[in-house]
């Protein structure tokens, strides 16, 4: 960890002293980034207890509508009111300000308003109230001092304790503070964005800073693993994991501290400005709690099948031969490649939406061009600070219509990024949303839908001063004359959400957009994409990717992924082999690279490695098929992509803090090689029930419920199917997406002790939203049953017309656990009849093999 941090420190010198040549940053001797003892929210409340006459007593007023109301006031002669509200499927909400309710309600997070569940009082004394929802679901609030209890089924799952509930109301400060204890949790986890394990630390003991929940950028310097710090996105979710699993949701878009307790099983929230609104999650188990949660904020569309294959990146691709040359030897060297990313340099003067003529003289011809190798797509950086140019027409047009964000004396907030003083849109503006949204349309930016999508980096906001650390004030403000501060932490999510409509009215509702985003918020999930920044080429950046990504997937965003093989730095052969491998099991699969490195495409490391590569991406491709399901199911359930294996397996204590390890979906299981020359991997297996087959590797089965350790070599990273389990895929890759996507399926049947698997596949046009719409695909149950060898494929329900989709088998694979450690495997391509597979129609009778 050492020589990580003195590696990234040394790089980051560099790297700066090589960026003030183009734009250095303001104020480099501030310290940055700020700790607790620097911020006034964390330093004052961290230790803050209140007097015995600021403790808030309630008092019950009514229960109009079904909305539990109180009065709540102190002994310092404060006054709030307080609301609490059953909203369906087993949540609660509560809602807390003062009488003149002049805290800012944020907008754009929530997909809907939350259907509310009429609460009845039950009990009504002179100390406390009882109320209920008519579904299990339980409340009991005591006045004095205010505290609310919540139940599920008579089980107590938390506790909203009134006795650190401060609400400062000053010119000076909004800040707010409470705290929710867990009574069944065994673990924490959530508050993502943080570089650390998946559940969160104890912090209650001062010896590490509240995790902190603050969109930020590092800039070049990158940013530390394993801490609490803030990263570039926050979602405030937090779920009480155990035997009864609960949750929180803090509905609030500034920046928070949240100190952790794990002795206690208690979170104190500490939140710069706005409106205390906490949605209540009572599960009871973690999927049901997630979604919960996602219902809230949104599911996404699905990505376009391209936008699931490998994506090649780096800053940058300088012009129009160099794109054309890197996508030639990506087929010259037989990598499957489906999109290839523009960096800030195709544009005029770092001009957003103009085109640099001397480099990329004829962009159509360059998208025409793309399209002809194998339907491959374009994604270029985009990004929401405009450059303070006169000449430049769309600076122009957002200063004369007051479409950026002000300082608070009303002139537009001017600071330093890549194309020098910039300004930045205010997406808090409808006006300025539908221009920003206009800017994407094939007359205003020229283009085709080979430009895929866009790239919205720094958008935190990020800028070049560590005065305000590299982000707007606080103070500034924006639409309505609301205070940045308020909804700091929104930023990105708004112009995401932006770009999605920018895109949605480019392709007219045809096409489904794609986005990537840096910054992102609760709800940046229904428009956005995500990777997790500037990381450095070294195995402890590999390793803390899957946690990452877990959090990421339980925070309902599970579009999520890491630069490979890292951003900073140099990778060894043996590094990039390793990322790769991971990276082809991670949702968003992007290799990056920064302006100082080498060029580090597949085809520069030595052959062995290539191959080790290639095989990596093909592993990736062959599996879309498992991949696209998945990412449907999600689009219906909110379940996410990439699971800690405690989500499957809540009862196995072994289970629970395994970082390093992870599941997509239910049935595949892979374990990270996360340290150089790994000769053997320690691997936990769960399910004393289950067996798992090794499909990378020396092949091979294992009973659930313990620890192995695992054979490795440079060749593979350890990955296993689950017994019981049908993995759909692909027989062969080719260049792209489009050249395999309508070639049959592979089934690999991994038959459990009773002899049977189970799958489901989901099939449809692959890029636009006729599935949504009109109800297009194709959605089938695959089961097999070893004993009578009959596969049976069923339609399942929903669908209003999948006549134009096919589901076609070309092979049959079956394993089968001996049980004596070995097993069989049997390899089918043909009926009982002798009718080749791929012939055979297996939605019209039973597969007889």
């Amino acid at each position: 960890m050492i020589l990580s941090v003195f590696f990234r420190l040394t790089l980051g010198i560099c790297l700066f002293l090589a960026a003030a040549c183009v734009n250095g940053d303001d104020h480099f001797e501030i310290p940055y980034p700020a700790n607790c003892s620097t911020r006034t929210l964390c330093s004052e409340h961290r230790i803050r207890r209140p007097d015995w006459n600021e403790l808030y007593n309630a008092a019950f007023l009514n229960a109009d509508d079904g909305i539990l109301q109180f009065d709540l006031t102190n002994g310092a002669g404060s006054k709030l009111i307080m609301k609490i509200s059953g909203v369906v499927d087993n949540r609660f909400r509560v809602i807390i300000e003062e009488p003149d309710l002049h805290r800012y309600r944020i907008q754009f997070c929530l997909e809907k308003e939350p259907e509310t569940n009429e609460l009845t009082v039950d009990y009504l004394g002179d100390d406390a109230l009882i109320a209920s929802d008519g579904n299990g679901n339980r409340l009991y609030v005591s006045f004095q001092p205010i505290s609310i209890e919540f139940y599920h089924d008579d089980i107590l799952e938390s506790v909203f304790d009134g006795s650190r509930l401060i609400m400062q109301n000053t010119e000076e400060s909004q800040a707010f503070t409470f705290t929710v204890k867990f009574n069944e949790a065994k673990r924490l986890i959530g508050l993502h964005e943080h570089p650390n394990t998946v559940s969160l630390m104890h912090t209650a003991d001062y010896k590490v800073d509240p995790y902190r929940l603050k969109n930020v950028d590092y800039g070049i310097f990158g940013y530390s693993i394993n801490v609490t710090q803030s990263m570039y996105g926050s979602i405030p979710v937090l779920y009480g994991f155990g035997e009864h699993t609960s949750g929180i949701f803090v509905h609030n878009g500034a920046e928070m501290w949240v100190e952790i307790d794990t002795d206690e099983m208690s979170a104190y929230f500490m939140v710069d400005a706005g409106l205390l609104d906490l949605f209540v999650l009572m599960g009871p188990t973690l999927p049901k709690t997630v979604r919960q949660y996602t219902d809230l904020t949104g599911k996404p569309h699905l990505p376009q099948l391209w936008a699931l294959g490998h994506h090649q990146s780096r800053w940058a691709y300088n012009n129009t031969e160099d794109v054309k040359d890197i996508i030639g030897k990506f087929d010259e060297y037989r990598f499957p490649m489906d999109v290839l990313w523009l960096d800030i340099e195709y544009t005029a003067d770092r001009k957003w939406f103009t085109w640099n003529t001397t480099s990329f003289p004829d962009p159509i011809a360059l998208l025409d061009w793309v399209e002809e190798q194998g339907h491959r797509k374009l994604v270029p950086i985009s990004e929401s600070n405009i450059k303070v140019d006169p000449e430049y027409k769309i600076y122009d047009d957002c200063l004369r219509n007051d479409y950026f964000i002000n300082n608070a004396n009303g002139t537009p907030f001017v600071s330093v990024c890549w194309a020098g003083d910039v300004s930045w849109i205010d997406f808090l503006n409808p006006e300025a949303r539908e221009y920003y949204a206009q800017l994407h349309l094939y007359e205003n930016f020229p283009s085709t839908s080979t430009l895929g999508g866009y790239w919205n980096d720094m958008n935190e906001p990020a800028l070049f001063d560590n005065t305000y650390e590299r982000t707007i004030p606080s103070e500034a403000v924006q639409y309505g004359n609301v205070k940045h501060r308020d909804v700091h932490n929104m930023y990105g999510l708004h112009q995401v959400m932006t770009t999605h409509q920018g895109l949605m009215n480019r392709d007219e509702g045809n096409l489904r957009p794609f986005l990537l985003s840096r910054s992102i918020f609760a709800g940046s999930q229904r428009y956005t994409a995500k990777w997790n920044g500037d990381t450095v080429c070294t195995f402890e950046y590999l390793r803390i990717l899957v946690p990452m990504t877990i959090s990421s997937n339980l925070a309902g965003l599970v579009f999520y992924g890491g630069d490979v093989p890292g951003f900073f730095g140099k990778p060894t052969d043996e590094l990039a082999s390793r990322w790769y491998q991971t990276g082809a099991w991670i949702p968003f699969y992007r290799a990056h690279a920064d302006l100082s490195t080498e060029r580090r495409e597949p085809w520069v490391f030595s052959e062995e490695t290539q191959d080790l590569i290639r095989e990596a991406i093909e592993s990736r491709y062959k599996h879309l098929p498992y991949w696209y399901t998945l990412f449907y199911e999600h689009t219906v359930t909110g379940d996410p992509l990439v699971r800690p294996l405690l989500y499957h397996y809540p009862n196995d204590e072994a289970a629970f803090d395994i970082n390093d390890q992870f599941l997509v979906g239910k049935d595949i299981l892979v374990a990270n090689v996360y340290f150089s020359e790994a000769t053997s991997l320690r691997v936990y297996l769960p399910g004393e029930n289950e067996f798992w087959y090794q499909a990378t590797g020396p092949s091979g089965v294992f009973e659930g419920g313990h620890w192995y350790t695992i054979p490795v070599d440079i060749s593979f990273t350890p990955v296993f199917y689950r017994s019981g389990s049908i993995i759909a895929r692909k027989p062969r890759v080719g260049r792209t997406t489009a050249d395999i996507k309508d070639d049959p399926h592979e089934l690999h049947v991994v038959v459990d002790d009773d002899g049977f698997a189970e799958t489901r596949v989901y099939i449809d046009d692959f890029e636009s939203f006729e599935y949504l719409n009109e109800k297009k695909y194709l959605y089938v149950n695959i089961e097999w049953d070893d004993e009578t060898q009959m596969g049976t494929v069923t339609p399942i329900d929903g669908a209003s017309d999948s006549s134009k989709f096919t589901f076609e088998i070309e092979s049959v694979i079956i394993y089968r656990n001996n049980g004596d450690g070995t097993h069989s495997k049997q390899t089918i391509k043909q009926t009982r009849d002798g009718v080749p597979l791929v012939n055979f129609n297996v939605l019209e009778g039973p597969l007889l093999l």
